[in-house]
């Protein structure tokens, strides 16, 4: 084990998250009580929703993103119901809705997608559903009949057609694709099609239900855009959101300071939509939440042998409270400035714990290290 020095798993403090990683919630338990609710709700009944996560900038919004489809994977295999949890992030410069159907796109599982067009091809019913798909978009059926058995490159441009991504039009005609996904209307018509395909195929396997948990990370991007872009975009998720009246739960991300009301950029038709809805909200933390952070997170990581030792170690808990203190005296105590700072002084002690020449990290070393490693102040995105 690369980490056996300091009773560890794996790095407890990457500064970027990773959704393998990203299994558990340190310190925060009411936000991990109400994402547990919220996930056993939406495995219960198949009713289409909307709902928001507002975070302060650097507060763990995306690492809590990837949790959530991590333990909505788990609940998959707990209860009857399947999720097929896609992440994407909001586009830095899309021009309409189609761009956000590509990250959609990009971010589903293609294997997943032919299992369920395999699966409802070889029912009873087959013939009725693919006449129904067909009635949606031929090209869909041909692009689906192509990726589950065609040849790898056949394979390769239904997949590339189905991500919205744009070859010559003699490269789809030659696996029997007339048409590109080159529109606003024509990814919301292809996405409803496609959230369709996995519900009934959910239903041919004999579960009681499906949902697509979609969630668009850094949606406070919007609100720069052109109000036409805005506009379409807006329109694009009420429609869709609209020919999926169950099976559908979108989870829209954004980051800024949290208000009484929701922020202007949302339009009337899809708060309509949005309704009444519990806001999961991350702000910054206080310096006992922070030690909690940091005192789950080395916990979690823990070798699998009993651990008798400080729950801090390779720390203290007074190298802890130094570091945290040193923090909030330069920027707002929060998941990423924390991560940054423990990061920065675990990486100066780590070979030297491992050659044991430092037996712990201690408040003067601490203080040494980030007296060199300055944080550069965050540029919001206001």
């Amino acid at each position: 084990m690369a980490y056996e020095h300091l009773g560890l798993i794996r790095w407890p403090f990457p500064v970027v998250p990773s959704r393998l990683f990203c299994d558990f919630i340190a310190d925060r338990k009411t936000l991990a009580q109400d994402i547990e609710v919220l996930l056993r709700a939406l495995s219960r009944q198949d009713a289409s929703s909307i709902h928001l996560l507002w975070s302060w900038f650097g507060a763990g919004k995306t690492h809590t993103l990837y949790y959530i489809a991590n333990r909505a994977a788990q609940l998959s295999k707990l209860s009857g119901n399947h999720f097929h949890s896609i992440y994407s992030e909001f586009p830095k410069s899309p021009r309409s809705f189609l761009d956000v159907y590509r990250a959609f796109a990009v971010g589903l599982d293609s294997e997943e997608l032919i299992d369920a067009y395999l699966e409802i091809s070889t029912t009873a019913e087959s013939q009725r559903l693919q006449r129904e798909m067909a009635m949606t978009s031929p090209d869909l059926v041909n692009a689906l009949l192509v990726a589950a058995t065609g040849k790898p490159h056949e394979h390769t441009i239904a997949i590339r057609w189905l991500r919205g991504e744009s070859l010559p039009m003699s490269e789809f005609r030659r696996v029997g694709i007339s048409q590109k996904i080159d529109s606003s209307e024509a990814a919301g018509r292809i996405l409803s099609a496609l959230i369709q395909l996995l519900a009934l195929a959910a239903k041919s396997q004999g579960r009681p239900g499906c949902r697509v948990l979609w969630m668009i990370d850094e949606f406070q991007r919007i609100e720069k855009l052109p109000s036409r872009v805005r506009d379409d975009i807006n329109t694009g998720l009420h429609s869709t959101f609209n020919a999926c009246p169950s099976g559908l739960s979108l989870i829209l991300s954004f980051s800024g300071r949290p208000k009484d009301t929701l922020p202007a950029w949302f339009t009337e038709e899809l708060r309509d939509r949005i309704g009444r809805t519990k806001v999961l909200v991350l702000p910054p933390m206080l310096s006992d939440n922070a030690l909690g952070f940091v005192r789950d997170i080395l916990k979690h990581l823990r070798t699998l042998e009993a651990y008798s030792g400080s729950p801090y170690f390779p720390f203290t808990e007074e190298t802890c409270r130094f570091i945290i203190q040193d923090i909030e005296s330069q920027q707002e105590l929060k998941p990423r400035s924390v991560m940054h700072a423990f990061n920065a002084v675990l990486q100066e002690a780590d070979s030297l714990i491992d050659a044991k020449e430092l037996t712990v990290i201690t408040p003067e070393f601490a203080k040494r290290v980030l007296a060199e490693h300055v944080p550069l102040k965050e540029i919001e995105e206001e």
